[in-house]
């Protein structure tokens, strides 16, 4: 890539991981989130992370990163599912007087 597009490319990576890592630091203490919904999260966004530093140094298609990308996938669908359950619960409990989310 040329000179200038090649920087803003690592640098558009960098800070794109930065904000992968951020989530899984963050999130959690604002949300009652369960451990399988937790840990898969963190494992998915980890993985994200290290994608796109990946793609900052030019490493994308390494075997690391094709092992990487099967550990995403894996944590990605746990996450989706199991997160999507968590806020099913905690919705129907908002619309249902007395409703309780921390049971999920």
């Amino acid at each position: 890539m040329p000179g200038g597009l090649g920087l803003t490319n690592t640098i558009s990576n960098l800070l794109i991981v930065v904000g992968y890592i951020l989530i899984p630091v963050l999130w959690p203490r604002l949300l009652p989130l369960t451990a399988v919904v937790q840990v898969s999260g963190t494992v998915f966004f980890a993985t994200c992370a290290l994608t796109h530093l990946s793609m900052a140094f030019g490493f994308e298609h390494s075997n690391w990163m094709i092992l990487n990308h099967v550990v995403q996938a894996v944590a990605v669908l746990t996450f989706v599912i199991t997160f999507t359950r968590l806020l099913r619960i905690a919705s129907t409990a908002a619309r249902t007087p007395g409703g309780d989310t921390h049971g999920a």
